[in-house]
């Protein structure tokens, strides 16, 4: 019996439904009663007592049973599928964050076949089908990073990718967090209007987030000398010892053809550095993360160095992602990026030694 089966008490139209209907077809039931054929198939949703309701729940308890296996046979691992295929394989609320760059539309060549050009209407629908199935695959507190460019409409006009999807996002039961400016130091001349200098990255979460480690993104303080001028703590250092609290500009730079993590032949690898800023954010040591285009297998590089469960799907570049992910190691610490030399001077500088009595700590052992 369902929830809503339990809770609902039927009217006398819905009783006298329920009551032929065990004996009696949906026509014949129509032919007793009147009732039109949509009333009583609705009474009988609503009370669980459709003709396959049987069947129909030995299908849904099966799908789940075979999401669970899929999911368990694919951690740490990168399936050779359809991103749409690879999303129906998991069960619903079984990711901590999904990360991704998506395909931009604009014509890229990837592995041997241009497949990065499909009529816009056709590729904004895929879009929204994916965004539908990240929203809910992903666990509550989940967290949805979808980042991307540019690309061009029906009219071959230039649009930002995140403008044309945010609406998507929240109809699919997401909360936007955020709208990351990614700023980056190298692209394209145009002809004509300014140069684009940045992307963004969409942060929807379900629900309220489950995680939000500000440290693993801070950035540094610009006084980190800096004093309270009044109030209670007057005098004493105003700034936070690690950093700035984390803001919505990130200024990260692209991986061109001679970076040293250049996986040779990706046409647009995502950056190790804003992947890892979104996994340490959002998520902790042991969360699964799923990134559907897994392209060269950054996402999951950085889940390998931060002791991340990770998972995803891609059709093409599986040699490439070998060889890097088998490369790919614990990191050896933590970076804390809002921490610099002249930061700790300052706050060494305020250091107090504190000296103890030794039978009070043997109190505190006992205790």
């Amino acid at each position: 019996m369902t929830e809503t089966t339990a809770a609902a008490t039927p009217n006398d139209h819905e009783a006298r439904i329920l009551a032929l209907l065990p004996t009696m077809t949906y026509e014949e039931v129509h032919r007793s009663t009147g009732f039109s054929r949509g009333k009583i198939y609705a009474a009988a949703l609503k009370f669980g007592a459709r003709k396959t309701e049987a069947r129909i729940r030995e299908k849904a308890v099966d799908r789940r049973r075979r999401q669970r296996e899929t999911l368990e046979a694919i951690i740490d691992t990168t399936a050779t599928s359809d991103v749409l295929d690879y999303l129906d394989s998991l069960p619903d609320g079984s990711v901590d964050l999904l990360v991704t760059s998506v395909p931009y539309n604009v014509g890229k060549t990837y592995g041997s076949t241009a497949g990065d050009s499909l009529r816009f209407t056709y590729w904004m629908g895929w879009m929204m089908q994916v965004v539908s199935e990240a929203s809910r695959v992903l666990r509550d507190g989940g967290v949805l990073a979808f980042q991307a460019g540019s690309t061009y409409d029906h009219l071959d006009q230039i649009v930002p990718i995140d403008m044309l999807m945010l609406d998507t996002v929240q109809k699919s039961g997401l909360s936007l967090q955020n709208r990351i400016v990614w700023q980056v130091p190298h692209g394209l001349t145009p002809k004509r209007r300014l140069a684009g200098r940045h992307e963004t990255v969409i942060v929807a979460s379900k629900g309220v987030p489950a995680h939000f480690n500000a440290a693993s993104a801070r950035t540094p303080q610009k006084q980190p000398g800096k004093r309270a001028f009044k109030g209670p703590n007057k005098g004493s250092i105003s700034s936070h010892p690690l950093g700035a609290w984390p803001t919505d500009v990130w200024q990260i730079a692209n991986v061109g053809h001679n970076s040293p993590e250049k996986v040779p032949g990706h046409p647009c690898q995502m950056p190790e550095e804003l992947a890892r800023r979104l996994v340490q954010l959002y998520t902790m040591p042991g969360d699964l993360v799923v990134d559907p285009f897994s392209g060269s297998g950054t996402t999951h590089a950085v889940c390998i160095q931060t002791g991340r469960r990770f998972s995803g799907c891609d059709l093409m570049y599986a040699d490439l992602r070998e060889v890097r992910l088998a490369k790919a190691g614990l990191a050896d610490f933590c970076p804390l990026p809002g921490v610099t030399d002249e930061s700790i001077a300052v706050w060494q500088a305020e250091a107090v030694r504190v000296d103890h009595d030794p039978a009070q700590l043997d109190l505190l052992k006992v205790a």
